[in-house]
């Protein structure tokens, strides 16, 4: 039986080898015409020359083994096995070398004498190197085949070793595997069977095993489209098992020669197949590393070609076959990619899997066809970003023009602005501009809304005047019109009363009083013609001829400044050469002019045209030179002259009609908005603020009406003044322009503004009064002649007498008479009581000086000459030269007779005088000196009031001296003029000397008010400039400055109101901290709880864990105790085939006590798992709650210091607040007495609510559009709720035919299955006849190979016996009993060579039978094989196909939930926009109950409308919306598939049915692919 089995194996060998020069040719991977085709590399024996690794050989130690026999009692033939000798070894490397039959080599493993034996097994692995597709598995034993052994392979280095085959005389018992067990068709064809073909003792030596891998599968014949064998062939490593030796059973006798005659020894391992390349490769080749790889053709790569090379994924990569060389396709990017990837979806699609990335040229699509999203391909080619604005286009992609769709409202290619007349770009779009027709250009900003304004006009939505302008009128050009007020205020309104007026002439009877001026200024008369109804002027020069308006348009025509000035012309030829000055007006010493085609007018013709000039200031309507309004008005106010050109050419005419003003009047018509009525400052009154009102004067009379008032200065002793010259009537005794002082007879000081400021003077009637300021004495002045003293008590120096009788009765004072001999600019000539002169000059003598010295009574009259020294004696005489002196006060001097001036400081004295002797002056209060020319210490202001005193504070000032302008010296931190006060910044503490600095934070309270306080002084600097600068100040320049004025009383109002704003809003800040650290300590508080609570479980569930973990540590010591117990018990296998022994049992007790244990613990493992994912939760559960906590108290700890912040801000705040009202206080009075505002706050409030009421407008509008979005919105819900519920019933209907089909299905299913019995039965009978087709073949193959093994060996037995018969005669002499064992075996020979001549003679009519009857047989199988694969896939398809019907069941329940779900939805937004629109309601109706505006309803009104939006918003319509769409949609995609679902079932069942009815009658034979 052994030799027919390898006779059976080399024939199918044979047949393997054939295929591989059947397919040898196939090694082109191109045919002829260059087109792909399938390729392979040649089939090979992988194994040839590769190193076997072996985990057993023999060597090492030296040892000896014997050579199995099988003989009993014969002497065993024992050699050594040495790893170091080259002539002993038999290492791994002999296993895959060059198999030569005259030189065997093999290896070899210990003997049995060494423990191999089974359970102990030997691993061979063959490490190809690369994948293979392996045909066979060839092993050539040296000893006897094994009695267990396995082959396995594996697919990558690292992986799992996959069964390839078993070999086992006891399949059952080794492998756990049915004896020759089969493969049927629908079964698993990767699995490993077991077979105890090879597992014989014999022969003991050269015994082949071949195991084909293809062998017994089904789908061999169809290799190319099963990708299961495809897989199962190939293999990386080779690894063959030797698990239990052969042997006879000797072994139990522990001979050791017997023990060594048992091995494994291997002579050959082939393996025979082809480098793995999957038909992408002739060849393998090996690289730089050796390493060996593929050769890939057909635009693949990798190890095996195994995947397509980049850029080549245009479909999926596939193994090539016969029919297709399923080459990799490049993939089309259309020149602007080289990547690409293969995408499935794509695929099946499109037939093209190919889908490029990183497209060039900002390019995308699978074949980079289109544009990326948001751009477009422009008309070169190219893509260009689209660049929509996000905010205001629809989408960010644009159509192919590169034009973005733009939101409601919004414009430009990109839509990035808003449309004209729109504004406040949006996710909405842009809001309409909500501004007023009269004084907007009905633009407004396209970011914040404001409305783009008129000249004139300002206001959010330009609905109001500028300051100083009133009359907001839509035909005016500027909106509003300036107040004129004679530029006296600039606050005004509309004045109610007059009405429109016109001053015209129509010529319709004479010529009105027109005439006609030359250029010389002389007056020409006009023509009046009584059929056309005009005037005419005609030139006989060039010079140019004007038409002077008659009175009646001049004068005061101050009412139509910005009105119309209309005349009708014409000339009589074409050649009009017009000037600049076609039309002049005069007045007020101004003058400007305008061309007659100014401000849009016609040329001149030989018609009669209609000409308009608007008579104000504007750069649109150019009069020249070019004034201020206010100079415009001052012209109309004063307009003494209207000139009209009436000729342009020499020897032309002109004609003059239809004049007309327009002003105003007061009486009953339409009303003249434009005519103002001012509010007069503080000082003036009238309609324009031109008159002075009572108390107050003309500042500077010759501008008459346009001269400023001032208060009449009468220091209270008046209430009226002259309203030109100013002079007051003075009362209370005072005189003055003023009344400044007091009138003469009476003292005091009179600007102290009471009624007794001046008292009667304590003086000779006459006389005036005045007080010293240092004593407060009342001193007399302007005595009566010859009168002098504080009192007039005294006569006047040269006078004498008693005038207040004190030394008797009253005299009066009279002039001394000295006959003219006394000095009269001396001091002292008489007795100011008696008369007698004391001073007598000239020589002269007497009471009178009437005499001469030393003589008798002599008249005075004669000249007295010197006297002469006579004897000794001085005599005196007359001489005839009076001696007079030079000076007007002069002294003595003692030492000598000269006299010096008194030189008394004019100022510093009081009158000029000094002393006679010490030459000191009298000085004024407070100056000292000899000559009282300066102040005394301490003292300050040398004037002629004397000086005053510093009164310097002592703690605060360095020294008690101050400055020439009286302020002191003053120590660091002291301020004031007398340093008596702490500067800013400063305050003064008891406790330490002088004033001590404040902490630096009030530096920025300081500054701010410095800011405030400059900006007060730079105003104040700007009005005392306009109220007193010597400069003349322009008309322009005034307007500059009172522009300039208005500028920072605002940006004062501004900032008063910013810090009050900002103190509110530090107010609000602190609150809301408040109410945050509230928050944020009852959030810890819970936190708090919740980390203790956490705490707890987390306690809990590491209890939990901890007595888990110690009772699988209790489970696993019984376990370990349980194995050792099983390792140490050893069973002895029983004896026969009886019962199981004892042991046997204990074993199964110990296995099922085991596998108890096993499942106990692993119950236990997963109950601790559980808890211990518990614990995990709840740990990180706590790390959160902590992390949370830390997050909050730093949280807490930040507000703390920002409340800390807070409070400081709050103090600097209160005072900022304060010293901000302080300065906006001082604003207000200095602009009231600018521009005398009314009450400011009520102004602002009501503009404040005009424009609240404006926006709340707005969000009416805003509410009532998104109103009817909604109601849109609703009305496509609606449209989208009928197609859900069409689409439902259509999914029903679907159903119902799913369900129609699926019972189609179940009845084919039933006639395939009745088939399936049928072919099942049919199938049982080809099994009965294969069995015994198999039973024959094996008889004949046996017979077959013990022959083929006899032809084999009778040339060797001839040899042998030959061989033997020489050789017998020397081995008797030597062996002795070898003798008998010659003759025996000689015997043996010569029967086995008549064996083998018989079996000879009958093998070649065996050889054929057997051929015949295993192809008869092979057929049958295949066609049974095919058979019932066929029935196999119908019953998966139909499978298939109910699977599929109840997944569309399934569809269809969830597509009709999600229905139900959107409809829900629906619901739900539509509740929730009723009540949006409730509270939009509400709204509305509070809007349309507004009489007056209250900021409170305003604020509570807008809040309202906030909290609306945020319900609208957070209604979600639009996210709702967007969900009903994407389900509608999924539910068309999923009855779009259902149809398409339909279809396919359809088509199968026709399949089904065609399947059915061309099954074949009889059976075909296919061949199979490479069988060994």
């Amino acid at each position: 039986c052994p030799l027919r089995r390898r006779a059976s194996r080399l024939f199918l060998l044979e047949l393997v080898w054939v295929a591989v020069c059947v397919r040898a040719a196939m090694d082109e991977c191109t045919d002829e015409r260059d087109a792909p085709q399938r390729c392979m590399p040649e089939f090979v024996n992988a194994a040839f020359n590769v190193t076997v690794v072996a985990t057993n050989t023999c060597g090492s130690p030296p040892e000896e083994y014997c050579v199995q026999t099988g003989a009993t009692g014969v002497t065993k033939s024992c050699h050594i096995c040495d790893s170091r000798d080259s002539g002993n070894h038999h290492s791994a490397v002999y296993l895959t070398d060059y198999n030569n039959q005259q030189d065997t080599t093999w290896w070899q493993s210990q003997t049995m004498l060494a423990g191999i034996q089974y359970p102990d097994s030997i691993n061979l692995t063959l490490h190809l190197g690369k994948s293979f597709d392996i045909t066979y598995v060839r092993l050539k034993f040296h000893t006897s085949r094994p009695e267990s052994f396995a082959i396995y392979k594996r697919t990558s280095e690292g992986g799992p070793w996959v069964p390839y085959q078993y070999y086992s005389g006891s399949c059952e018992k080794t492998y756990q595997k049915a004896g020759r067990g089969f493969i049927r068709t629908g079964e698993d064809e990767q699995q490993a069977l077991c077979t105890d073909e090879f597992s014989d003792i014999s022969p003991l030596t050269g015994g082949n095993v071949a195991f084909s891998t293809l062998e017994g599968r089904p789908s061999a014949y169809n290799f190319d489209n099963s990708p299961v064998l495809q897989d199962w062939v190939t293999a990386t490593d080779i690894r063959v098992t030797l698990n239990r030796l052969n042997t006879f059973g000797d072994e139990v006798f522990n001979d050791p020669k017997v023990l060594k005659s048992y091995y494994y020894a291997i002579s050959d391992f082939a393996v025979g197949g082809r480098c793995k390349c999957n038909g992408h490769a002739s060849e393998c080749v090996k690289n730089s590393r050796g390493q060996l790889l593929c050769n890939c053709k057909h635009n693949t790569e990798g190890d095996d070609c195994n995947v397509c090379k980049p850029f080549y994924n245009d479909r999926p990569w596939r193994r090539a076959t016969a029919e297709n060389p399923n080459e990799c396709l490049p993939c089309d990017c259309s020149g602007k990619s080289s990547e690409c990837y293969f995408d499935g979806e794509l695929y099946r699609a499109t037939g093209h899997g190919g889908h490029c990335r990183n497209c060039a040229d900002n390019t995308d699509g699978p074949n980079c066809e289109r544009c990326l999203d948001n751009y477009y391909r422009e008309q070169s080619g190219r893509c260009l970003p689209c660049g929509c604005n996000t905010v205001g286009s629809e989408s960010p992609q644009c159509d192919n023009r590169g034009m973005c769709a733009c939101k409601p409202g919004v414009t430009g290619e990109k839509c990035d602005r808003c449309q004209p007349g729109y504004h406040s770009l949006t996710e909405a779009g842009c809001r309409p501009c909500s501004c007023s027709p009269s004084g907007s250009t009905q633009e407004c900003d396209v970011n914040t809304g404001q409305c783009r304004c008129k000249e004139n006009v300002e206001g959010f939505s330009c609905d109001r005047c500028k300051l100083g302008y009133f009359n907001l009128d839509p035909t005016n050009p500027q909106g509003c019109t300036p107040c004129f007020c004679f530029q006296h205020s600039s606050v005004c309104d509309s004045a109610e009363g007059f009405s429109v007026h016109s001053v015209s002439s129509s010529f319709y009877r004479d010529d009105e009083q027109w005439t006609g001026q030359q250029r010389d200024g002389s007056s020409v008369s006009v023509q009046w013609s009584p059929s056309g109804q005009e005037v005419s002027l005609i030139s006989d020069d060039y010079f140019p001829m004007y038409f002077i308006a008659p009175e009646k348009f001049l004068g005061n025509q101050m009412l139509s400044y910005g009105q119309n000035l209309s005349l009708s012309f014409r000339v009589d030829r074409r050649d009009t050469r017009l000037s600049a000055e076609d039309l002049v007006l005069e007045g007020a010493n101004l003058r400007v002019a305008v061309p007659l085609i100014a401000q849009g007018n016609a040329y001149p013709n030989e018609n009669m045209q209609t000409y308009v000039f608007r008579l104000h200031d504007s750069t649109d309507y150019p009069w020249r030179p070019t004034i201020s309004h206010s100079d415009f008005q001052k012209l109309l106010h004063n307009l003494t002259a209207i000139k009209i050109r009436g000729t342009y050419s020499e020897k032309s005419a002109g004609y003059l009609d239809d004049v007309s003003l327009v002003t105003a009047r007061r009486a009953p018509g339409v009303p003249a908005r434009w005519v103002e009525q001012c509010t007069c400052p503080q000082g003036y009154q009238g309609q324009h603020c031109e008159q002075c009102t009572l108390g107050y004067r003309r500042a500077r009379p010759e501008l008459g009406a346009f001269s400023p008032c001032e208060p009449c200065n009468c220091n209270g002793h008046s209430d009226d003044c002259n309203a030109n010259t100013g002079a007051c009537d003075c009362q209370d005794n005072t005189a003055g322009l003023s009344c400044e002082r007091c009138k003469d007879g009476f003292y005091g000081d009179a600007t102290r503004g009471t009624s007794g400021d001046c008292q009667p003077c304590p003086c000779p009637a006459g006389a005036t009064c005045a007080v010293v300021l240092k004593t407060r004495e009342v001193v007399c002045t302007n005595c009566p002649t010859g009168t002098t003293g504080k009192r007039c008590e005294l006569c006047d120096d040269g006078f004498f007498g008693d005038p207040l009788g004190q030394s008797g009765p009253v005299r009066a004072c009279r002039a001394c008479k000295c006959s003219d001999n006394i000095d009269p600019n001396a001091v002292g000539n008489c007795n100011r009581e008696t008369g007698e002169c004391l001073k007598c000059i000239y020589n002269t003598d007497g009471f009178f000086c009437d005499r001469c010295k030393d003589a008798p009574v002599s008249p005075a009259s004669s000249t007295c000459r010197a006297a002469t020294a006579v004897n000794g004696q001085l005599t005196h005489h007359r001489s005839s030269i009076s001696i007079r002196s030079t000076a007007p006060s002069v002294l003595s001097n003692r030492s000598s007779p000269r006299f010096h001036r008194c030189n008394c400081n004019p100022i510093g004295s009081t009158n000029g005088q000094c002393d006679i002797t010490t030459g000191q002056c009298e000085c004024q209060p407070g100056v000292t000196g000899l000559h009282c020319e300066r102040c005394e210490v301490n003292f300050f202001g040398f004037s002629s009031s004397g000086c005053k005193p510093c009164d310097c504070d002592p703690e605060g000032s360095q020294s008690g001296q101050c400055k020439e302008d009286g302020r002191c010296e003053c120590r660091p931190g002291f301020v004031g003029a007398r340093c008596d006060m702490c500067e800013e910044n400063y305050f003064y503490n008891r406790s330490a000397p002088g004033c001590q600095q404040c902490p630096s934070c009030y530096s920025l309270v300081r500054d701010k008010v410095n800011q405030q306080r400059q900006k007060l002084h730079d105003l104040q600097t700007l009005i005392d400039n306009l109220g007193s600068g010597q400069d003349t100040v322009t008309d322009k320049a005034f307007e500059d400055r009172l522009k300039e004025a208005e500028r920072a009383i605002m940006e004062l109002l501004e900032e008063a109101q910013t810090s009050k704003d900002v103190d509110k809003g530090l107010l609000d800040r602190l609150n809301n901290l408040n109410n945050t650290l509230t928050t944020q300590w009852n959030r810890l508080q819970n936190i708090r709880n919740t980390v203790d609570n956490t705490g707890t479980q987390a306690d809990r569930a590491r209890n939990r864990v901890r007595d888990a973990e110690d009772l699988i540590d209790r489970a696993r010591q019984e376990l370990d105790k349980a194995k050792d117990a099983i390792s140490k018990v050893d069973i002895k296998p029983p004896s026969g085939t009886g019962d199981a022994n004892n042991m046997t049992l204990l074993a199964e007790e110990a296995r099922t006590l085991a596998e108890k244990h096993k499942m106990d613990a692993d119950q236990i493992e997963k109950i601790a798992k559980d808890a211990n994912d518990t614990s995990t939760k709840a740990y990180n559960l706590l790390l959160k709650t902590l992390d949370g906590e830390g997050k909050t108290s730093q949280e807490i700890t930040e507000l703390n210091k920002k409340y800390e912040l807070a409070k400081n801000l709050e103090k600097q705040a209160n005072k900022v607040q304060a010293e901000a009202e302080d300065a906006g206080e001082k604003a207000l009075k200095i602009f009231a007495n600018l521009t005398s505002l009314p009450p400011f706050d009520t102004k602002a409030l009501e503009d404040e609510a005009s424009k609240i009421k404006k926006e709340a407008s707005d969000l009416d509008k805003l509410i009532d559009k998104t109103e009817k979005d909604y109601n849109d919105l609703r009305d496509d819900l609606k449209g989208k709720e009928q197609e859900v519920r069409k689409l439902l019933e259509k999914g029903k209907s679907e159903q119902q035919t799913a369900d129609q089909l699926l019972a189609r299905a179940d009845a084919a299913k039933a006639l395939a299955e009745e088939a399936a019995k049928k072919g099942q039965s049919t199938f049982r009978e080809a099994e009965s006849i294969l069995e015994d087709l198999r039973d024959f073949d094996k008889r004949v193959n046996d017979n077959k190979t013990a022959a083929e093994d006899a032809l084999k060996k009778i040339p060797a037995i001839n040899a042998t016996i030959m061989a033997a018969n020489d050789k017998t005669r020397q081995a008797e002499a030597a062996l002795g009993n070898a003798a008998a064992d010659a003759r025996e075996a000689k015997s043996k020979a010569e029967e086995a060579e008549r064996i083998a001549s018989n079996v000879q003679k009958g093998s070649a009519k065996t050889k054929d039978d057997a051929e015949k009857a295993l192809e008869d047989t092979n057929k049958l199988d295949n066609e049974v094989n095919d058979m019932m694969t066929e029935l196999g896939a119908a019953e998966q398809e139909l499978a298939r196909k109910k699977s599929e019907a109840d997944r569309d069941m399934m569809m269809a329940g969830m597509a009709s939930d999600n229905a139900k779900e959107a409809e829900d939805n629906a619901r739900k937004a539509k509740g929730a926009v009723k009540t949006v629109l409730s509270t939009i309601t509400a709204l509305l109706e509070q809007l349309g109950n507004i009489d007056k505006v209250d900021l409170s309803k305003l604020n509570q009104i807008d809040e309202s409308l906030k909290s609306a939006k945020g319900k609208m918003a957070n209604s979600e319509l639009d996210r709702k919306l967007a969900e009903l769409n994407d389900v509608a949609r999924t539910q068309e995609d999923m009855i779009n598939d259902y149809d398409r679902q339909i279809r396919e079932i359809r088509a199968d069942i026709t399949n089904l049915n065609d399947i059915k009815n061309t099954l074949p009658d009889g059976c075909f034979n296919t061949p199979s692919l490479e069988r060994p």
